[in-house]
């Protein structure tokens, strides 16, 4: 079984439900890594998994855990279930994806760190914020109208030409 596998294993329940206690005692650890990386402003972080988990007081499933929710926002992202204890990590970060992708999982704990005051001003994560709320709104056109002028331009009501077949 992979460290990945076996992390899911641990977080999850067979119905697919989080297991409470084991996310009650990963998040503050995430949390940890990333006030770490912001703080530094870190654009690559790198070790292999056992020897991150080992800097970050964590296990190595955690840290699989971890490279998961970051893996969205890396030019190469992993393949989860390949990752071993000796396989070597190479997170490029990309503080604005980060920050996005925060915002997309709704993850204030942690796109509301203190920590990123040192990365963006107020106005640049306001500006991110809305710009990543934006991206998942879908905004339709104006309905046309049975009685309306058919848009193709045949002076006809919409019901009579291009929308008789509807």
């Amino acid at each position: 079984m992979s460290l990945y596998e076996s992390w899911m294993e641990k977080a999850f329940s067979k119905e697919g439900r989080s297991v409470d206690a084991i996310w009650d005692e990963y998040l503050p650890k995430e949390q940890h890594i990333y006030e770490y990386i912001l703080a530094n402003k870190l654009t690559k972080l790198e070790g292999t998994v056992k020897e991150l988990a080992e800097r970050f007081s964590m296990t190595t499933e955690e840290i699989v855990a971890f490279v998961d929710g970051i893996n969205d926002v890396l030019p190469t992202p992993y393949e989860m279930t390949t990752l071993e204890e000796d396989t070597a990590i190479v997170l490029d970060i990309d503080f604005e994806r980060l920050f996005k992708k925060m915002v997309e999982y709704h993850a204030e704990h942690l796109y509301q760190l203190p920590q990123w005051d040192g990365i963006f001003d107020a106005d640049t994560r306001k500006r991110l914020t809305l710009e990543q709320k934006r991206s998942r709104t879908i905004v339709k056109g104006e309905k046309i109208g049975r009685n309306d002028p058919c848009p193709c331009g045949s002076g006809k009501k919409y019901k009579k030409c291009c929308g008789a077949n509807l």
